[in-house]
C-alpha cells in the first residue's frame, strides 16, 4: 500500500533528494529510454532543481507503507497562456496554447508497483485542485505509457524534442483536468 504526499515550494525543493535521482535513472533505464545522456541522474537534478523554482510546480511522491521507500512520484508546473514545450515543437493547437496549462513533466513509478492504479493515482493527485482547463505533457511513442496516457484520455497534439539529444517525443494533452 502506498501514501501520497503533496508538495510545493521550499518544501517540494527539500523533498527532492538523491533518492528521486536513483528512482528517476532507474525507470529511464529501462526501453525505449536505455539511460540516455539525457536521462541522467545529474540532468534530472539540475533540470528539477530550476524546475522547483518555476510558478506553480508541486510534487506528489508515493512512499511504501512497509519498507518507507519511495516508489514513484510526479510532478508539474504551470505554463502560463502563450506558452509551450521548449525545443524543436510542432505547432500546437491553437485553443490549448491560448489557454493556461498544468504541464506534467515526470510521472515516474518503479517498477513492481506497476498495474496497481498507482500510476492513475499519482497523476490524478497531481491535477486535483488545478484551475488550468489543461494538462499537457510528452511522451515518447515507444514507451509502454504512451499507450496508458492514451487510455487515460490525453490525445496527441504534436511532437518536440526538448533538446538536441533528446528523443522525439508526442505532446500529449488532457482536457478539464480537474475531471480526472
Amino acid at each position: 500500500m502506498l501514501e501520497y504526499a503533496r508538495s510545493a515550494g521550499d518544501d517540494a525543493a527539500k523533498a527532492l533528494t538523491e533518492e528521486y535521482a536513483t528512482v528517476y535513472t532507474e525507470v529511464y533505464a529501462e526501453p525505449p529510454y536505455n539511460s540516455g545522456p539525457l536521462f541522467s541522474a545529474e540532468r534530472f537534478l539540475d533540470r528539477t532543481r530550476r524546475q522547483v523554482a518555476s510558478d506553480g510546480f508541486e510534487l506528489v511522491s508515493a512512499i511504501d507503507r512497509d519498507s518507507g521507500k519511495l516508489a514513484g512520484f510526479c510532478f508539474g508546473l504551470h505554463f502560463p497562456a502563450g506558452r509551450w514545450w521548449a525545443g524543436e515543437a510542432t505547432e500546437p493547437p491553437a485553443e490549448v496554447v491560448a489557454a493556461p496549462k498544468v504541464a506534467v513533466i515526470e510521472l515516474i513509478l518503479r517498477s513492481p508497483y506497476r498495474g496497481h492504479g498507482y500510476g492513475k493515482r499519482l497523476l490524478g493527485e497531481l491535477l486535483s485542485g488545478r484551475d488550468e482547463p489543461y494538462a499537457v505533457l510528452t511522451s515518447d511513442p515507444a514507451a509502454p505509457a504512451h499507450a496508458m496516457y492514451e487510455r487515460w484520455g490525453w490525445q496527441v497534439a504534436g511532437t518536440v524534442r526538448s533538446a538536441p539529444d533528446a528523443p522525439l517525443m508526442d505532446a500529449m494533452v488532457l482536457e478539464h483536468v480537474s475531471s480526472c
